[in-house]
């Protein structure tokens, strides 16, 4: 089988028809053989296989960061800008935004590359682009830059079961679902052995469709025991969005137990349920112009036969936008999808002093080598405010709550102007492993790990850190909220104002922006 293959060198473009594998023994420069997927329409999700006509220098192939800056891929818009850094020796941070940011691998032989995006693609094109100081073993570089397009197209409408949990056994008065729609106008419906039970037109978001013809609380008995209901959209089954009814109804609210999280200017509270739920908690004088709110579902599926559940449906909230050092009521109230309303007790909770603007900004939870990795755990922390912070009295806490110094002594203090980075460590920890920026602090821990026992990698835990007002009072500022992402061994995970905790480079980043 013979491949049409595209090359685009800075004359113009020629159509160069190759066999599927590479010839042996070419007296030529090397050039790509081929291409998997070839050159057209890919999925979001596509990796691809770059081969070479012969055995590559993988000095060349792979940058120190353990990804390709010679064989990239780049969106159309950008694709002038980034043809031209990838014929440099090194790019530099800017250029390396050009680019999207993929997982490289040589295949054993160095006459194949591997390219794997770390994120779907987003709809549109894009195109992969090799440099031509891309060289052979016997150091004959490529014949030509050569330049491939591909497109991404726009995806379908997509639904998903948010509540009940698809695969759940639920209680047989449930009176609603409720499903993600991600398009305006979508019909979805709930299938039932006899038909449609409930349908309408969603809106983009999260769309409640009830059970019953009219909402009646617990007495809703609409599903037949033992039957599976599916989601459907647009009149077609959505793949794994179904549920079975059980035996038994929902009799009694949800029960369970609530830890409030007071800050400077926000109220946190931790909630664990018997039974799923829609939370919401008030804060302020409710109803009324002062009054907040914030409300999330306490997802689980626990056996609607069973007499006294676990409460292992857990739900974190917080308000913000709160004045420090306030007397402010607050009150849960907790509703089930079988039509049961409970109401806390109302709470006086004082929010805290003004709190320092400290943020983790990174966690090192799977360090590079050499062993042991235990070694190059670390925790950034940011001074994301407008004024100088003394991080000496800051802790860290994991998931037991214990709240442990950053730094063993906090004699002579360590102050971090507005935009330092400091790295929380244990006292075991060897900075010889990073190119740490001259001046950075590292705060060694009283322990030889962080937490204790150290960072686990699978999943990565969580982590709060706390810092200490005007007047001393402990309290959270930030958190990691732990169990990902997972992130290839020697990445660690950082912060990112708009797309949250993402993976970083390999080798991490310790006192420098991501």
């Amino acid at each position: 089988m013979r491949k049409a293959i595209w090359l685009a060198a800075a004359l113009g473009c020629a159509r160069v028809e190759t066999q599927e594998a590479p010839d042996a023994g070419s007296a030529g420069p090397p050039r790509i053989a081929d291409l998997d997927p070839a050159p057209g329409a890919v999925a979001a999700r596509a990796h691809f296989k770059v081969s070479f006509s012969e055995a590559m220098d993988e000095g060349q192939l792979l940058a120190s960061s353990g990804r390709s800056e010679t064989v990239v891929l780049a969106p159309e818009a950008l694709v002038e800008r980034a043809a031209a850094a990838i014929e440099h020796s090194r790019l530099s941070a800017e250029e390396r935004s050009l680019i999207v940011t993929a997982q490289a691998s040589i295949v054993p032989g160095a006459a194949e590359l591997d390219l794997l995006p770390e994120q779907p693609l987003a709809p549109g094109g894009y195109w992969l682009l090799a440099s031509t100081r891309l060289r052979d073993v016997s150091g004959r570089h490529l014949q030509a830059a050569a330049r491939f397009h591909y497109t991404v197209a726009e995806a379908g409408v997509h639904a998903a079961l948010v509540t009940p949990p698809a695969g759940a056994t639920v209680a047989a008065n449930l009176g609603r679902v409720r499903i993600s729609v991600d398009r305006d106008g979508a019909r979805v419906s709930v299938v039932g052995p006899e038909g449609a039970i409930s349908s309408a037109e969603a809106a983009r978001g999260i769309v409640e469709l009830p059970l019953c013809p009219a909402w009646s609380g617990s007495g809703c008995s609409t599903l037949r025991a033992g039957q599976t209901y599916s989601v459907f959209l647009e009149g077609e089954p959505v793949t794994g969005a179904s549920f079975t009814a059980g035996q038994c109804p929902r009799l009694e609210p949800p029960r369970g137990a609530v830890q409030l999280r007071p800050r400077d200017v926000s109220i946190g509270a931790d909630v664990r349920l018997d039974w799923p739920a829609r939370v919401a908690m008030q804060v302020g004088a409710c109803p009324g112009s002062g009054c907040r709110t914030a409300e999330a579902f306490a997802i689980c599926a626990p056996d609607p036969c069973e007499q006294t559940p676990d409460a292992r449906c857990n739900v974190s909230l917080r308000v913000d936008g709160l004045q420090a050092g306030n007397l402010y009521p607050v009150q849960l109230l907790v509703e089930d999808d079988e039509g049961h309303l409970a109401r806390g007790p109302v709470q006086q909770v004082v929010t805290s002093g003004a709190l320092p603007r400290l943020v983790l900004a990174e966690v090192m939870a799977s360090p590079p080598g050499p062993t042991p990795r235990s070694d190059g755990e670390y925790v950034e922390i940011l001074n994301a405010g407008s004024f100088p912070v003394d991080v000496s009295s800051a802790a860290l806490a994991g998931a037991d709550g214990v709240a442990r110094a950053v730094l063993a002594s906090a004699d002579g203090g360590v102050v971090l102007g507005p935009g330092g980075r400091a790295l929380a460590v244990g006292a075991s920890f060897d900075e010889m492993r990073y190119a740490i920026p001259r001046g950075v602090p590292i705060l060694r821990a009283a322990t030889q790990r962080l937490l204790g026992r150290g960072l686990a990698d699978d999943p990565p835990p969580l982590i709060a850190l706390l810092a200490t007002d005007s007047e001393g009072t402990l309290a959270e500022v930030d958190r990691f909220p732990g169990g990902g992402p997972r992130c290839p061994q020697g990445s660690s995970i950082e912060a990112h104002p708009d797309a949250g905790w993402a993976c970083g480079d390999a080798g991490g980043s310790p006192g420098r922006p991501p």
